[in-house]
């Protein structure tokens, strides 16, 4: 394995930790001149956002007649604020943001799931370490990137350890995973908290390697979402169940067809190939469908636990399964597919 340089793997990085705003051209885009009008949808680069990316791949937006143009941003809440304000239409975006919005009366509904299970808590790459459990993680220096999937899912568990993230440990936020990892190259971190592909990109690259993962905590917790601008939805019914199929259709190729998985989110993450690979083959993180309405419940507690949202009650209609049911009766399915991804 090889080690990269600071300016190499920011570039890298660039989604987690940096520049992409609203309106960015950043990464490809499908168009179409079948669609009546474009349909922008926010992304990271995220292995969350599978079928997402193997959608575009396979071309089932344009055999939908769907004009669908990618935007490429720097973090969920930002896609959480450009889908409710209309800037774009579809968001695939995490769980904090998502469930967020969805205890406020936004224009925003949870229509499908993406990703469950889907971080790492990863200590230094140069130095032995004794964090192998949430036990560990008592009196330690921690990195993450605040109100994260994966920071809610650690530091939930702290509290439900025992183990007080606000006194009994000493948690850092930062804004870039890059400065998280001088963090633990230099020393000043104990161990960090990031979500893939970067933490399996940072142990391929000799930066951190993962002690334990998200899923040993929190088995099956929800993740990143597909979520729709709920006005725009209801005034493109057709349109957005369009949408759904395709994203229902680029999970089940999934599950047929790891390569062309792991070349497409290779593609739209812009790292390698082998890296992809690994989290894929050993589950590090795992897709679904299932909107979760049980674990959505449970990660909003968690999140109001934190002090990051005021109440753990959704709105009206927040969770939204109604064009998964129309898109799946227009594939000839009775049920939604569990595939075990």
């Amino acid at each position: 394995m090889s080690k990269i340089s600071r300016r190499d793997f920011v570039k890298a990085t660039m989604a987690a930790a940096g520049a992409a705003v609203v309106g960015s051209s950043f990464g490809p885009f499908v168009r179409s001149s079948f669609s009546k009008e474009e349909i922008k949808v926010g992304y990271l680069k995220a292995t969350h956002h599978a079928p997402l990316f193997v959608a575009l791949e396979q071309g089932f937006y344009k055999e939908e007649g769907l004009d669908v143009k990618p935007v490429l941003f720097s973090g969920s809440g930002e896609i959480g604020t450009a889908c409710i304000t209309g800037a774009i239409q579809v968001a695939y975006l995490g769980s904090s943001p998502s469930i967020g919005m969805m205890t406020r009366e936004m224009p925003m509904n949870i229509v499908s799931g993406s990703a469950m299970e889907s971080s790492a808590i990863v200590v230094p790459m140069n130095r032995p370490s004794e964090i192998k459990t949430i036990n560990d993680l008592r009196g330690k220096r921690i990195g993450t990137i605040r109100a994260a999937t994966a920071d809610i899912v650690v530091r939930f568990k702290m509290l439900e350890a025992g183990i007080d993230p606000f006194k009994d440990a000493t948690v850092r936020n930062f804004t870039h995973i890059q400065d998280i990892l001088t963090g633990l190259e230099k020393g000043d971190l104990d161990c960090a908290i990031l979500w893939e592909p970067w933490a399996s990109h940072a142990e391929a690259k000799n930066y951190a390697r993962p002690a334990f993962f998200s899923k040993d905590i929190w088995p099956r917790h929800v993740c990143c979402r597909m979520a729709h601008n709920s006005d725009w939805a209801e005034k493109n019914q057709a349109d957005a169940v369009k949408m759904m199929k395709a994203h229902i259709r680029g999970y089940m190729h999934i599950a047929k067809n790891f390569d062309d998985n792991v070349k497409a989110n290779a593609k739209w993450c812009g790292i390698d190939e082998s890296t992809i690979a690994v989290v894929f083959r050993e589950k590090r993180q795992r897709l679904t469908l299932n909107i979760d309405p049980e674990g959505s419940k449970k990660f909003a507690e968690a999140t109001k636990a934190l002090g990051i949202i005021e109440k753990a009650e959704f709105q009206k209609n927040g969770l939204n399964n109604k064009f998964q049911q129309l898109a799946l009766k227009e594939l000839g399915l009775k049920s939604l597919p569990e595939l075990g991804l």
